[in-house]
């Protein structure tokens, strides 16, 4: 198999029909309307909340519901609620651009309907698949499948502090909400309890919103995650990706700001995650008939990786990867979970670890109360910090190291980096160039953002090996 080939039997799934997309933010959008439209789409609409950063997708129809919320999740929940009960103007205007009603929703975002807006979600999840993001199951699993795990306990929020003075470490617990209020992610529903100081709000915020949580020692390293892809017979795996997750200084808290490929651990670290995720990839299948993409989320720690939550679904260190080799990561994750795309799981793996080795990239996406308009400036780091330039004069290829962006969003606004991958060394964690332009972007633009630190990485620095072993198999490391 050739990604051409690959490509080419992912454009007749797409060719000659009407598709329907559901971003919160249409600029989000831009790169699938132009994906579809070269593939012979017969038209896309885009249904979004809000405009958001970046260049407006060149669709056949765009709608807003102009919904929004104060924090990310709220703002995801309202949008989700718009599309999944739609007005009667969205109803029309999906009339308008589909009047046969031949059209089908692709993907559906975060959505686990099987219809939306009146019409059939490609590529639609079975319900079983998505219950098994909620937090309060997911140690279970890591049991099932030999992976080792930091202690839990899940008790009633009242019991909570009990559970903390049992498993804090030396720099405390973590806690987490069940799913009473829905799906959650981002870091929204989990507090940092570092000292029983920290616990009157904890028990104040998860009495208004859950009845069950999960206490866990807070785990100290370079927060990471390891991705795969289930079929049939077989579980590809990918290589390991950094999260930026920033520990707020100023009080308890965690700002999740997305991922990056740069950071390299060491070479035993590597095949520790990419053996875990087989065997849980493996085990999903088994459980649930599982197929397409999952994710695992946890931390590079002194003594190992340590799992904390399952994406069952594409996720962000998905794509990144994908990118590099060309290929469009959800494309292949829905038209496989529709029965309408076999997959070489082997091929699939070793074409993406090779090329997400020779190739990182990585952006990373803070959040941001209050309403700032829309600028964009070139970024230059040094042992110093950040520096602007001005991308109007420096010419057609500024040298520059990242673009950073600002402007609103559905529940605020966005401070977006996107760093250049011939210009960000691979090896150490990008967190801190992230940081360097968080504060550049306090000077330019006065943002509110909380003080912010970048986790350490206490994993031993060695050299890549360039090949790994897992499971009997040599792969690009």
């Amino acid at each position: 198999m050739e990604v051409d080939d690959l490509d080419h039997r992912i454009g007749e799934v797409y060719a000659g029909r009407r598709w329907i997309l559901t971003p919160d933010v249409a600029a989000a959008a831009a790169p699938l309307v132009t994906y579809l439209s070269e593939r012979g789409a017969a038209g896309v609409m885009v249904v979004a909340a809000v405009e958001g950063v970046g260049e407006l997708p060149d669709a056949d129809a765009v709608f807003f519901t102009r919904t929004r919320g104060d924090t990310v999740m709220t703002a995801i929940r309202a949008f989700l609620a718009s599309i999944e009960e739609p007005s009667a103007e969205l109803l029309a205007a999906v009339d308008v651009f589909d009047p046969a009603g031949e059209a089908m929703v692709l993907g559906g975002g975060f959505s686990r309907r099987h219809r939306i807006a009146g019409r059939p979600v490609y590529g639609a999840r079975p319900a079983a698949w998505g219950a098994l993001e909620d937090k309060m199951i997911v140690d279970d699993l890591w049991d099932a499948a030999g992976v080792t795990r930091a202690p839990s306990r899940i008790v009633p929020v009242a019991a909570a502090p009990e559970a903390a003075r049992e498993l804090a470490g030396d720099l405390g617990t973590v806690w987490v909400a069940d799913n009473t209020e829905g799906w959650h992610g981002g870091g929204e529903y989990l507090r940092w309890v570092r000292s029983p100081d920290d616990v009157p709000e904890a028990l104040a915020f998860f009495s208004r919103c859950a009845n069950r949580v999960r206490v866990m020692p807070f785990l100290d390293g370079i927060p990471c995650s390891i991705h795969g892809f289930v079929t049939d017979g077989d579980v590809a795996v990918y290589r390991p990706v950094e999260m930026l997750i920033f520990r707020r200084t100023d009080r308890p808290g965690l700002v999740y700001g997305r991922a990056a490929t740069f950071w390299e651990p060491p070479a035993e670290l590597s095949a520790e995650m990419r053996a875990a995720a087989r065997r849980v990839g493996a085990e999903l299948r088994r459980r649930v008939g599982y197929r397409g993409a999952f994710g695992i989320d946890g931390v590079a720690t002194a003594e190992g990786f340590r799992p904390t939550e399952l994406n069952p679904r594409t996720s962000i260190g998905h794509s990144l990867q994908a990118q590099a080799a060309g290929l469009h990561y959800g494309s292949i994750d829905r038209c496989h979970v529709a029965g309408d795309l076999d997959i070489d799981a082997r091929w699939l793996e070793a074409t993406i670890v090779d090329a997400a080795t020779r190739r990182r990239s990585g952006v990373s996406i803070v959040p941001l109360e209050g309403r700032y308009a829309e600028a964009v400036v070139g970024v230059r780091f040094d042992d110093e910090g950040a520096a602007a330039v001005d991308l109007d004069e420096a010419g057609d290829e500024p040298e520059v190291d990242a673009t950073m962006r600002i402007g609103p969003s559905a529940f605020g606004s966005v401070l977006m980096v996107h760093f250049d991958p011939e210009r960000t060394p691979v090896g150490p964690s990008a967190a801190p160039r992230a940081l360097a332009a968080v504060e550049l972007a306090e000077e330019l633009w006065r943002i509110d953002v909380p003080p912010l630190a970048a986790a350490p990485d206490l994993t031993a620095r060695n050299v890549p090996s360039g090949q790994v072993e897992v499971d009997g198999d040599a792969v690009a490391g």
